[in-house]
Parts: C-alpha cells; sequence; structure tokens
C-alpha cells in the first residue's frame, strides 16, 4: 500500500498541539481559489520550476524523453502538455531550478519518518497530523498506519476540508485524538463558487464527529477578504458552534504564499485579492467569536 505524499514536515508547531510531523498527502476533492498548495489538488505528481533560479544550461532539454523542454531567453521552459512528470529534468539540474512534487511512500515508511520523533511528541504532547490535500479521502488506506500510531502511543491529529465520504470518517473516527476541521464559508452559494465544495457535505461529516466527541474538533477558518470576513458570517458559525456543542477555532488570516507555487506550476492565480490580511485586521472577527463563548486563536 503507498500513497502519493507531496511533504513531511518535522518539528510542526502550528498543525495540532505541541511538536508535530505533518503528513501532506496529494489529492483533494477542492479547488480553493487562494490554495496554498495547489501542487496538491491531484494525486498526479506534478513538476515544479523556479525560473529564478534556472541558468538555462540545457542539461534539462537533453535529458528530456519526450522533448517537452527547451531553452528560450536564456531561461529552460516545459511545454506541459506533452511532460510527462517523469523528474528525469530534476536529477540533471544543478540548482535545483526543477522539483517533482509528489513521492509514492508505503505505510512503513511513513511510519518510519513520524516514528523518529516520538521523544519530542511525549514530552510537548505532541504527535502526527496527516494534511493535504484531503488525507480523510485516504482513510481505509492508512488505517493499518493509524493502528499502529495508537499502538505505539502517538497522538493523531487529521486537518480536513470535512468533503469526504462520511464512510472515510466513520472508519478512522476512533484513531483520531483532533480533528482540525475547515470550514471556508456557510454562505452555500459562495462556497460552490470558490471551492467547488457541496456545504450540505462538510456539515453532515462535522455532525457526525461532534455528535462523537466535540472536544477533539477544532474549527478552522482561513479568513479570506470577500468571501468570509464579515460581523454576519461569525456570527453564523457562532450558531452553528453552539448548536454542535464546539468550543475552539482558529482564525487563519489570508496569506499569498501559493501565489508562488502556482508560478512553479506554470498556472495564474486564480484569486483576485493579491495582498494578504494582516492579523490586526482579524481581530474585531475573533472579538465577536469570543463573545459567543468560543476559544479564539489567530493563526493555527
Amino acid at each position: 500500500m503507498s500513497l502519493q505524499v507531496f511533504n513531511i514536515e518535522r518539528f510542526a508547531i502550528h498543525d495540532g498541539p505541541g511538536i508535530r510531523t505533518c503528513i501532506f498527502l496529494q489529492g483533494c476533492p477542492l479547488h480553493c481559489a487562494w490554495c496554498a498548495n495547489p501542487e496538491s489538488q491531484t494525486i498526479a505528481r506534478k513538476l515544479m520550476f523556479m525560473e529564478g533560479k534556472c541558468t538555462g544550461c540545457g542539461r534539462c532539454v537533453s535529458v528530456c524523453p519526450v522533448h517537452a523542454v527547451s531553452i528560450l531567453n536564456g531561461k529552460a521552459v516545459t511545454d506541459r502538455t506533452v511532460c510527462m512528470n517523469c523528474g528525469r529534468c530534476t536529477q540533471t539540474c544543478l540548482n535545483d531550478a526543477r522539483t517533482i512534487s509528489g513521492k509514492a511512500m508505503d505505510l512503513k515508511e511513513i511510519h518510519d519518518e513520524i516514528i523518529k520523533d516520538k521523544a519530542y511528541y511525549t514530552s510537548t504532547a505532541g504527535g502526527a497530523t496527516f494534511s493535504g490535500g484531503e488525507p480523510v479521502s485516504h482513510g481505509r488506506e492508512l488505517l493499518p498506519l493509524l493502528k499502529q500510531l495508537q499502538e505505539d502511543g502517538i497522538s493523531i491529529a487529521f486537518e480536513t476540508c470535512g468533503h469526504a465520504a462520511l464512510s472515510q470518517y466513520q472508519a478512522i473516527e476512533p484513531y483520531v485524538n483532533h480533528w482540525l476541521f475547515d470550514i471556508k464559508s456557510l454562505d452555500p452559494i459562495k462556497l460552490k463558487h470558490y471551492t467547488g465544495a457541496d456545504l450540505s457535505v462538510i456539515l453532515t461529516n462535522l455532525s457526525f464527529l461532534a455528535k462523537n466527541h466535540p472536544a477533539k474538533i477544532t474549527i478552522r477558518v482561513p479568513v479570506i477578504p470577500t468571501v468570509n470576513n464579515t460581523m454576519k458570517d461569525m456570527e453564523k458559525l457562532a450558531e452553528l458552534m453552539h448548536d454542535l456543542a464546539l468550543t475552539k477555532a482558529d482564525l487563519l488570516p489570508y496569506h499569498t504564499l501559493g501565489m508562488s507555487k502556482y508560478r512553479q506550476l506554470g498556472m495564474p492565480y486564480p484569486f483576485s485579492i493579491t495582498k494578504a490580511m494582516r492579523r490586526e485586521e482579524v481581530l474585531p472577527l475573533a472579538r465577536c467569536l469570543q463573545e459567543h463563548g468560543i476559544q479564539v486563536r489567530i493563526g493555527g
């Protein structure tokens, strides 16, 4: 059993309590306009190209089996309609201008990476966090690993957009200690437009998790200008959280770190706003939730 992993971040401190190892899996049912990890939206491997590092040496041109690479104005240019994402060009690039996002790893390899830092998890109440992409979509595939981590005494967290099959949540719920559950918008029309999500699917999954163990859940809200950054949005969120007995929320100010990744993928950035939000802009929204008795953090 292998999964496509596009990053493993050790000593992470923003994806659940304590020091954690965060495993980022490829594949997501959504296409958020502000996505910070666009390379994770499909399971297929992706060629990432940093033009600033390219010296135009031509080594990548000579090894491409389908002749997808050429030199134009002193830089390597890839015809992505031809490129097979085989990665041969990345092996010859002397400046790391070309990399492949996505590596097939079996469950033992992932476990071996996680277990390296068990001592840190123990001393900080940390553990392993599965993110993506949408990791719950791989729930059944992950089950043997989750069972092993539970036997190892390692806390497990999942960061989820909420848009996977209910049966996947039901399968892995007994092994998960912390849910970092995204609520991007409670306006079904806006949510569909900006992310492709069906709000009813998300609320069904959230209701299931909240019915079982509400204390495990932290609602995470990427605060996005023009999408969900009003007091009305926070009032609707507070009402939902009250109905489900949820008490913890993280507000994540909009950032533009994904813009550089879109450039590396040769894709235009799909969101119209290209200026990051300041923490101060989110403070009134946080106070609104706090007035409803919700514990709020700005940032993860």
